[in-house]
């Protein structure tokens, strides 16, 4: 598949069609169109012929902690080399816009945690751990 890559921020409802797609979880259109605005950097990957989002990656953060988020490829186009791409573009806009005392962190998902390796991420743990507070299960 013919694809390009683009830093314009994606319609609130390609984001969250293309999160649910890949498995993410929901997040309401008027919640993804206020979050969206506040992406750091914003990495999408669309198909050439019709312009459909079919990868995404984004860095939020406030100068100091910075999360990579949302990075996600439709299933159908997995093992083909996007989410090297968008995270090779993260990393870039890591490596030459970020003081370099920032903290970037992220969330990985088991077995997407091998690609995040690929690019200098490491586990925490022992020194500390990730935790998650979330008001709503996944599974309501």
């Amino acid at each position: 598949m013919d694809y390009f890559i683009t830093n314009e921020l994606p319609t609130a409802e390609e984001f969250v069609n293309l999160r649910v797609d890949t498995g993410l979880s929901f997040r309401s259109v008027e919640v993804s169109s206020l979050a969206l605005l506040k992406s750091v950097y914003f990495v999408g990957v669309r198909a050439k012929e019709d312009n459909k989002l079919i990868g995404m990656g984004r860095l939020i953060g406030d100068g100091i902690i910075f999360i990579v988020s949302d990075v996600a490829v439709l299933p159908e186009l997995q093992g083909n080399g996007l989410g090297k791409v968008i995270m090779g573009k993260i990393q870039a806009y890591i490596e030459t816009n970020l003081d370099k005392t920032a903290c970037v962190t992220l969330l990985a998902d088991v077995p997407a945690d091998n690609l995040y390796k690929q690019f200098g991420f490491c586990e925490s743990a022992p020194a500390s751990i990730g935790m998650i507070y979330q008001m709503i299960s996944k599974n309501r």
